[in-house]
């Protein structure tokens, strides 16, 4: 009679079990910066979207205006009507998150060459021109530049300021009747 052979044993021996899950833990170790970087990215964007949206959402009211609206009249403008707090993206309603946004915009008054009889020489059609900014009330003028600027304090994350720029043109409908303003700016 032969004696009884040893059975192969199945499972995991205790140093196999610790080498899996230290594998785990530097892999993992590994992963975590690119996850922490794709939150930080993720929020960035989202910022910046905001930002954007903002900005571009307040030049459409302003251009929308009367030409003579004192809200277009030349110089910079602060805005304080915007929500002192953010709203809860779960209901809308009012929430208890700082508003990190400032929104101010800047109404730039501009003549173009040969325009006017005291705007300098005519400019060839279809040609280029540097048109000429007017500071001085009572001048004539032929458009506005409107300028809106959002920016944002660092955000909750620390990533930093953020800022977004952008710009639209209104004609002057009646240049021989309305005339420039002096300057306005910011309290």
């Amino acid at each position: 009679m032969t004696a009884n052979p040893r059975r192969p044993e199945s499972g995991l021996t205790v140093v196999e079990m610790l080498l899996a899950v230290a594998l785990l833990g530097f892999v993992l170790l590994g992963i975590t910066p690119l996850f922490v970087a794709s939150v930080k990215s993720n929020y960035s964007g989202n910022e910046y979207t905001s930002i954007n949206m903002l900005a571009r959402d307040r030049l459409e009211r302003l251009m929308n205006m009367p030409f003579s609206h004192a809200d277009l009249s030349a110089g910079d403008h602060c805005v304080s009507d915007l929500s002192a707090t953010l709203p809860d993206p779960k209901t809308g309603l009012p929430g208890s998150l700082p508003n990190p946004f400032r929104l101010t915009y800047t109404v730039l008054q501009y003549q173009i060459p040969g325009a006017c009889p005291t705007c300098g020489p005519a400019v060839a059609a279809n040609a280029a021109f540097t048109p000429t900014l007017v500071t001085a009330a009572g001048a004539t003028f032929q458009y506005k530049r409107i300028d809106v600027t959002v920016t944002s304090g660092t955000g909750l994350l620390g990533i930093g300021r953020r800022a977004s720029r952008v710009s639209g043109v209104v004609s002057n409908p009646a240049p021989e009747s309305i005339l420039s303003q002096d300057p306005v700016t910011c309290p």
